[in-house]
């Protein structure tokens, strides 16, 4: 039984799935809802440019995609999206923010995502593998010289994950939006969060033990390791400047593990906290002077 209702779950959290676009949504009553213009008007700019397919063959074998819309510049924002969301979602807030500076755009649509192949999303895992096959083509195959790598929640965890193994050249600097600290610390948060009471909170962390050890075993036999990888440790050994960016408000992926990755840090860093951003809001709530923090940082390197 424990078997049955592990593999149920873990094809529920793990199965490929791409929710629909925040512009298809209607966002008054969800965390959103403060910045629904913002995001709306952001969305609807990226569908209105004129975009090249990418494809490439991931870490173990998968055809992966992304787009492309070239500006001309000799300077690459490369986004990475969110958990089971729309390439035109979460990042769509950051890209205005490269289109106003004249960067060229790079969407990368994660694996288990509408657009790429990937039975599952595996959580960073192999999807921090695939960034860096990326990185080698955008190099060799397109020239790219200046890059920014750019990643919200899922994304997030993926280019910091990916950051100690940039050896510097092309990547310039990494922005972390809201990214957790690894796959177990996710879950345990989750968990936490849908307890209903004390006693819920106390008891079901110990009922999921047996639950995500055996989640663990169909993740093996699916080529990755939901226990493999941890943020502070990638930050640590980064070679390349990182940029922290959280919500103060964000009940998803908690203000403390951006500031535990803030600390782990040992290369040029800087951590921007947007006092009212719920998760996945604080490109947005951070406005002006989320702007004006980043174009001092990046001028330091590009």
């Amino acid at each position: 039984m424990c078997f049955a209702i592990s593999h149920s779950i873990f094809r529920k959290v793990f199965g490929r799935k791409t929710d629909p676009p925040l512009d298809e949504i209607e966002l008054v009553g969800t965390h959103y809802e403060p910045w629904k213009d913002i995001i709306y008007n952001s969305i609807g700019r990226l569908r209105g440019l004129e975009w090249k397919p990418l494809s490439i063959k991931g870490c173990n074998g998968d055809k992966l995609s992304a787009l492309m819309y070239d500006n001309g510049s000799d300077k690459t924002a490369v986004l990475c999206h969110g958990y089971r969301t729309h390439y035109f979602s979460n990042t769509a807030v950051a890209a205005g923010y490269f289109l106003d500076r004249g960067y060229n755009i790079i969407l990368i649509i994660s694996r288990g995502h509408e657009g790429s192949e990937g039975q599952y999303i595996t959580f960073g895992a192999l999807e921090h593998k695939d960034l860096l096959l990326w990185l080698d083509m955008f190099e060799k195959k397109l020239g790219l010289k200046k890059v920014v790598l750019y990643g919200i929640s899922l994304g997030s965890n993926v280019v910091m994950r990916a950051s100690q193994f940039i050896e510097p050249g092309m990547v310039k600097a990494v922005i972390a939006d809201c990214g957790f600290i690894n796959t177990k610390t996710i879950i345990h948060t989750q968990v936490h969060l849908r307890s209903k009471n004390e006693f819920q909170r106390l008891l079901f962390p110990y009922l999921a033990i047996p639950v995500v050890r055996n989640m663990r075993h169909y993740a093996k036999k699916a080529g990755f390791d939901i226990f493999d990888g941890d943020t502070r440790v990638s930050v640590s050994k980064a070679n390349v400047p990182i940029f922290f960016i959280h919500g103060a408000k964000d009940d998803v992926v908690p203000l403390g593990e951006s500031k535990e990755n803030y600390k782990a840090c040992r290369s040029p860093k800087e951590l921007f906290i947007a006092a009212n951003a719920a998760h996945g809001s604080a490109f947005a709530d951070g406005g002006l002077k989320l702007k004006e923090k980043l174009d001092i940082f990046l001028s330091k390197y590009i």
